[in-house]
């Protein structure tokens, strides 16, 4: 009883039903664009930053929904297969602009048909209709303020860092 009235709770749970959703479906992006030797996620921000280029690092992160952190974990792989270039901003020397290089264009070319072969595969299998509400809420919860989020107290000090 206990068993089904967690699974009950935990299937509530919207954050763990996004999460896996996210997963399933990134696998499945994952699997269709392997021929090109991109992810989902070095897809989406190569797609982004030919939309914005040259922008800085903060502006593709606010538009991937992504810290910055995360984001130049992302940049770095991109940046040494020399599909992004990094340059100093001329207006702010303390700005870096992200852009495409030519190979980061070329490759972006390559993989866009293979994604949109997972789009119409996912549109035939979940419906047309039914993705674009889908999109349509979770771009609206996406840009929803949640208010503030408290903050966690600090750790204490483990006993081996006490002498």
């Amino acid at each position: 009883m206990a068993m089904a009235m967690a699974g009950a709770s935990e299937s509530v749970c919207t954050c763990a039903s996004l999460r896996q959703a996210t997963r399933h479906v990134s696998r499945f992006y994952d699997a269709m664009l392997a021929p090109s030797g991109l992810g989902v996620n070095q897809y989406a921000l190569l797609a982004r930053l030919a939309r914005l280029a040259p922008c800085p690092q903060h502006v593709l992160a606010d538009a991937l929904v992504m810290d910055r952190s995360t984001l130049g974990h992302l940049l770095r792989p991109l940046e040494r297969r020399e599909l992004i270039g990094v340059s100093i901003s001329k207006s702010d020397r303390r700005s870096r602009l992200l852009a495409l290089t030519p190979a980061g264009a070329a490759l972006l070319a390559q993989a866009r048909p293979l994604w949109q072969e997972a789009q119409t595969r996912i549109e035939a299998v979940f419906g047309a209709e039914a993705l674009a509400t889908l999109r349509a809420l979770l771009t609206g919860l996406a840009q929803t303020d949640l208010g503030p989020c408290p903050r966690p107290p600090p750790a204490a000090p483990s006993s081996a860092a006490v002498s």
